[in-house]
């Protein structure tokens, strides 16, 4: 019993430090991310958009795979072409990331994530995780709406999905936050679809990030940083098995113009599902996992790096914030371990 509570508390604790006090942080190791990830996750984005509303067999396969799509945006596009969109990318990746490790604090710091004796209660972390998610998929919409319009620009050849006629990508960001033509709603029109995607996606990468990091603790893999990766790596298949379906419909509704192909989430979902079938729910799923795992990486290997250097970005906010990297926390568990040592003993 000890060793199961001592691994779950121990992964908890790393999503409090994860999320705690440090805001701007979380929010910057993130977006730097996208310097990484993007190019995959353009190819994501033109996968889910491939075909939209006809059945399979009856369009051309633009993007067949990984590398074919990588290899053909190059020849058409230039290498540039891979980054479309990295800029509101990274604006979506550190406002989002920041408020929701800011509202996950402010949840912490009420006690919502624990019970009455301050120990760590799973099901409350994963509550607390969507609710933060949602806050930050709110507030970061009109930059995700900017990211997936910027990211489906394509040459004639290789276009797939509503084509939109943005000239530089400042412009998109600009017309996302002040609405589209007058219209505020516009920069939101894919708002709930990005609160289901990111609260979903978030509990369930708690709940298999916790259980698989778990497990590896009890493998004896005990370096943090080397857990957390290896965690990451893992955990990234039930996150996309069951996130990517909500991933395909926020991308086609923040893409459409407002309100040319679906009016609502159910009936994109409706709509996906008569025409597309179910593999619909699931095209760019494999492009999906392969962006998220090195992103996932990127981003605990430069919070890390943060920490390490005593790079606070929040300071501001919390001059006297405790300093904690991945080392640090290895010293956490040993007090934890201790700790459940003496339960087990006083038991005896």
């Amino acid at each position: 019993v000890s060793t199961q509570s001592t691994g779950e508390e121990k992964s908890l604790l790393l999503t409090k430090a994860f999320l705690s006090k440090d805001y701007f942080t979380v929010g910057a190791a993130s977006a730097f991310s996208c310097c990484v990830s993007h190019p995959l996750d353009l190819v994501k984005v033109r996968f889910q958009l491939q075909g939209e509303l006809r059945p399979v067999g009856t369009y051309p396969l633009k993007y067949r795979n990984i590398a074919q799509s990588i290899r053909d945006v190059v020849r058409d596009e230039g290498l540039r072409g891979l980054y479309k969109g990295v800029m509101p990318g990274f604006i979506y990746q550190f406002l989002m990331n920041t408020v929701r490790a800011s509202v996950f604090d402010a949840c912490n710091s009420w006690g919502l994530t624990s019970d009455f004796d301050e120990e760590p209660v799973l099901w409350r972390y994963a509550a607390v995780c969507a609710l933060s998610g949602s806050a930050g998929a709110v507030v970061a919409s009109p930059a995700y709406l900017a990211k997936i319009q910027t990211q489906s620009q394509a040459s004639p050849k290789m276009a797939v999905g509503w084509q939109h006629s943005h000239p530089k990508s400042r412009w998109v960001i600009w017309n996302a936050f002040r609405g589209h033509r007058g219209k505020f709603k516009s920069g939101f029109q894919g708002g709930t679809s990005a609160v289901m995607r990111v609260s979903l996606a978030s509990t369930v990468q708690l709940l298999s990030f916790t259980t698989i990091q778990h497990g590896f603790y009890s493998l004896g893999v005990q370096s943090a940083l080397i857990n957390s990766c290896l965690s990451g790596v893992v955990s990234s298949i039930p996150v996309v098995l069951i996130s990517n379906p909500m991933d395909v419909i926020c991308t086609r509704m923040y893409n459409q113009d407002l309100g040319a192909y679906y009016k609502s989430n159910r009936e994109c979902f409706e709509k996906l599902y008569q025409r597309e079938g179910w593999r619909g729910f699931y095209k760019g799923a494999f492009a999906n996992y392969c962006r998220t795992v090195p992103h996932m990486i990127c981003t605990l290997l430069l919070w890390d790096h943060f920490k390490r250097n005593s790079i606070n970005l929040s300071l501001t906010l919390h001059p006297k914030s405790s300093e904690f990297h991945l080392n640090g926390f290895d010293e956490s568990h040993k007090n934890i371990i201790s700790k459940f040592e003496l339960e087990f003993d006083d038991e005896d």
